[in-house]
């Protein structure tokens, strides 16, 4: 469903939600951080970078950050930049001339291909990076980073949002 550029994606979305707004990362930090290959990263963080997610900063110090705040990024925003959004299925797949609506099968698949699309895009990286429902993504991090979780939602809101879920 996902295509191991989105998966890359939303790792260095995630990784760059954790460090301190404002503080670029080099491409090696983060390919380091998510475990996914420096050049293949070089490559997404560009066209992340086309699509107004991350800012990229040249010159020494430079590297990469994220454009917005982690709560007004959606997941289904990082996987479109990767044409890595779920395929809906608009007509018959085999290519049938009688098929004006999709059989029963095609159907199934095209709904779940949009209920995965929805929860995509009313998902935040602020969410998926709340440790408080459970286990947190790129796991490893969390027990050696002593950086704390830039959610990006403000105050009042973070109480509310740990209650919703």
């Amino acid at each position: 469903m996902i295509n191991q550029a989105g998966e890359y994606a939303l790792r260095a979305v995630v990784y760059l939600s954790r460090e301190t707004p404002g503080t670029p990362s080099s491409a090696s930090e983060i390919a380091q951080g998510t475990k996914v290959p420096q050049a293949y990263l070089q490559k997404i963080l560009r066209t992340m970078t086309q699509h107004n997610l991350l800012i990229a900063q040249r010159g020494a110090g430079g590297g990469f950050m994220l454009a917005k705040l982690p709560s007004a990024i959606s997941v289904l925003d990082v996987l479109k930049a990767c044409d890595s959004n779920p395929s809906r299925i608009e007509r018959c797949p085999l290519g049938i001339q009688g098929h004006t609506e999709l059989c029963a099968l095609h159907s199934l698949i095209d709904k779940q291909a949009e209920s995965a699309e929805s929860v995509f895009a009313t998902t935040s990286i602020a969410q998926l990076v709340d440790t408080s429902a459970g286990s947190s993504p790129l796991c490893n991090m969390s027990s050696t980073s002593s950086k704390p979780i830039n959610l990006g939602l403000p105050k009042d809101r973070t109480n509310q949002d740990k209650q919703a879920h």
